[in-house]
């Protein structure tokens, strides 16, 4: 066993916390505020496992972008985008999605921890990736691929921002 194992442990079980802080938050600035803390943690074992790039790629684009960016949008939101009331279905919703994503990651686990598949293969060394390779693939074929990703997230800003305004205006009058 090496002796960052228990490390990495501590840091997954802070994971899995911060991930429960993002979804059972009654507050979407809490929400956004344990996001955070999770991407900043999953920065941390991306340091411990000596991916470097990805760690400072982890920071900088989730963590000071993403995070900020929700932050930004929830404190436009009128009552800091407070919900109204406990949806009964919604709750039986979420529980049925995580129960379906649990089973599937069990058996895609079992089956490749027991059958043979590409997933229990050994992984081949690739040439080592440097910033220079992960610059030409990210800005070579994957560009547009990279800058389409921005227009989903803008759509739901603007989205959002819509809706919580046309709330307001219905409770003003």
């Amino acid at each position: 066993m090496d002796a960052r194992f228990p490390y990495l442990v501590f840091a997954c079980v802070i994971l899995l916390l911060t991930a429960l802080g993002v979804v059972l938050a009654k507050k979407p600035v809490y929400s956004a505020v344990s996001l955070l803390a999770n991407s900043l943690t999953l920065a941390v074992i991306y340091l411990m496992l000596s991916a470097e790039f990805v760690a400072i790629s982890q920071l900088i684009i989730y963590s000071g972008a993403i995070v900020v960016l929700f932050l930004f949008v929830v404190l436009l939101l009128p009552q800091g985008g407070s919900e109204s009331g406990h949806n009964r279905g919604r709750a039986v919703a979420a529980v049925i999605g995580a129960g379906t994503m649990f089973t599937a990651l069990t058996y895609a686990l079992l089956r490749g921890a027991v059958g043979p598949s590409s997933a229990a293969a050994p992984i081949v060394a690739a040439k080592a990736s440097t910033v220079l390779d992960i610059g030409r693939s990210l800005f070579g074929p994957l560009l547009i691929p990279f800058e389409l990703t921005t227009l989903p997230m803008l759509i739901a800003i603007i989205g959002a921002v819509t809706l919580w305004r046309r709330q307001e205006k219905v409770s003003r009058e």
